[in-house]
């Protein structure tokens, strides 16, 4: 079957069902503004296509990963790595790009210099690259991108990234040339390889406090990458286009035709469906759906690193979980080791902090709390929480029982976390709601302000190469921050975080580092659990699947069917 007729059965699985809901009543009506911005990426491609005289060239690729696109591709809203990774490596364009030793390399943005005393920067774009709508990618979109995250009515929750940027000083110099000004701070270019550029002419005269709902990022997005928007049924599929006017020193136009993104919570279905070919990959496949897809000569399995750390999150806010001494025995009460075990086997490690063995400031002799299930009855003890009634659930001295309410999406190894855990904590003496939230609803509780009255939540975070965890943990974003989940305010915290991203030499950090991590030790205001590889399954027939701890869809771009596939 080659790439052409293999495009017919993936449109008969799943694009075609796209096309076909885009029209029906439960799709958001088209807004004015999303009209007009289809017909001019419509215009775009008709402009731009040509004729290609590759064999490679051609089909459909399916992918088939754990949750929706949340937000859609609106990078101002970006909450979760499968968005990211699209936005960053198929469907947006970000200054800079890493390549195989993270170092940075050119994309839109050609040269760049880095003042000497690390206070600043210059920045030079390439001046052909297009918006999917035809408009030119410009240095005012640089500028308006930029200056949107670091304002915090945008309420991008990455804007930890821009702390040390002067928000004053974003100077256009010139059509193509950008200055920025910032105080001293380590691996400044990385951000850079993060942030995708978003389109001024669309969006900068939207109220910043108005870009997280605007209809671009589900309805209409328009990016500069080699991908374009094609269509879109919530919680179920995405559908983007090979880009024919991406330029050619980039990588030029995709070999596929369209890369479409299947919604499939459950990993065993993930895989049966790669199997059965109604996707092509298969993201996240837990080890034992790993393992028996292994058998099947039609699928190879992608085995990577990650950045990835899957952890509990504890709401400090609530009575009972406001004493870093409880939250510490709720840590000793559980076997992290033999939960990473049951779920990863050879695949998983346990986690004391959120570094993760690739960074230079992991350090393998820190050790969080042990399994100990009787100190952490005594722990609990000393911390007031007694089983006053000899009902098996321990109550404080006003009566109020410890009882913890704890969230999760729908996502069986997350699932089977939170069962472990409610069992484990029961044994002594905390009750456990555990229940299972459509992850809107979740993230909904999770992220806004105000609203975070559940007990603690399970959920996986990505980190970053250049890791700063000042919304995690510092005070000042206890009640303000998307991410300040936690509540934390504790002044030893705040000076570190304070003063580990103002140093530039690694050798000085390296202590501080050490203080920090044993700091968030102590505090514990997450039990962090494991880190896991992940393991993805792919046709054996698609070439050019590059994946590493850079992203699993990195090359998505540049994957194509065996021109020789029967």
């Amino acid at each position: 079957m080659n790439g052409v007729s293999w495009l017919r059965t993936a449109v008969a699985l799943g694009a075609g069902g796209v096309l076909a809901a885009c029209a029906s009543e439960s799709e958001p009506e088209q807004t004015s503004f999303c009209g007009a911005v289809l017909d001019d990426v419509a215009a775009f491609v008709e402009a731009t296509s040509r004729p290609v005289d590759d064999p490679r060239y051609g089909g459909t690729v399916v992918v088939g990963g754990g949750g929706d696109l949340v937000g859609g591709l609106n990078a101002f809203t970006t909450a979760d790595q499968t968005t990211l990774e699209t936005e960053l490596h198929l469907f947006h364009a970000t200054l800079l790009r890493l390549d195989e030793q993270r170092r940075p390399e050119p994309y839109l943005a050609v040269e760049w210099e880095v003042e000497p005393d690390n206070s600043g920067a210059t920045i030079r774009i390439r001046d052909d690259m297009r918006w999917h709508d035809g408009m030119p990618v410009t240095i005012e979109d640089v500028a308006f991108t930029y200056a949107a995250a670091m304002d915090s009515v945008t309420g991008f929750g990455n804007d930890g990234w821009f702390d040390p940027y002067d928000s004053d000083g974003i100077e256009i110099l010139d059509e193509s040339t950008i200055r920025f000004r910032f105080s001293p701070h380590p691996d400044v270019v990385l951000p850079w390889a993060s942030l995708p550029i978003m389109p001024a002419h669309l969006l900068g005269e939207v109220p910043r406090q108005e870009l997280r709902e605007h209809p671009f990022g589900t309805q209409c997005p328009v990016g500069a990458g080699p991908f374009l928007f094609e269509a879109y049924r919530p919680g179920d599929q995405w559908v983007l286009a090979a880009n024919p006017g991406f330029p050619d020193d980039l990588g030029g136009r995709p070999f596929v035709d369209r890369y479409v993104y299947r919604v499939i919570a459950n990993s065993t279905t993930r895989a049966a469906e790669l199997t059965a070919g109604g996707v092509h990959v298969a993201l996240g496949v837990e080890p034992s759906d790993g393992s028996s897809l292994a058998t099947d000569d039609d699928v190879r399995i992608e085995v990577l690193d990650q950045r990835a750390f899957t952890f509990i999150g504890w709401n400090s806010r609530l009575p009972g979980l406001s004493d870093p001494q409880v939250r510490s025995a709720l840590a000793a009460a559980l076997d992290r080791e033999g939960i990473a075990r049951t779920l990863w086997g050879d695949f998983g490690q346990v986690a004391e902090t959120g570094v993760p063995p690739f960074h230079w400031a992991y350090d393998p002799s820190l050790r969080g709390p042990a399994h100990d299930p009787d100190g952490a009855r005594e722990a609990l003890t000393a911390s007031g929480w007694v089983d006053r009634d000899n009902d098996g659930i321990r109550e404080n001295g006003a009566g109020e029982e410890l009882r913890v309410e704890l969230m999760t999406n729908p996502n069986p190894e997350r699932d089977g976390v939170g069962r472990i855990v409610r069992d484990q904590l029961a044994e002594v003496g905390v009750s456990v709601d555990f229940a299972v939230q459509e992850m809107g609803t979740l993230q909904s509780r999770v992220l806004t302000p105000g609203s975070r009255d559940f007990g603690g939540f399970i959920m996986g975070w990505t980190q970053d190469f250049n890791i700063n965890e000042r919304d995690f943990f510092h005070s000042t974003a206890a009640d303000g921050h998307p991410y300040g989940w936690a509540g934390t305010s504790d002044p030893e915290l705040d000076r570190l975080l304070d003063t580990l991203p103002t140093l530039v030499d690694r050798d000085a950090a390296l202590p501080l580092w050490r203080a920090y991590q044993e700091r968030i030790i102590e505090v514990q205001p997450f039990t962090y659990l494991f880190f896991a590889k992940r393991l993805n399954g792919v046709a054996a027939d698609l070439r050019g699947v590059d994946m590493d701890i850079r992203g699993e869809l990195l090359s998505a771009a540049r994957w194509y069917w065996d021109p020789a596939r029967p």
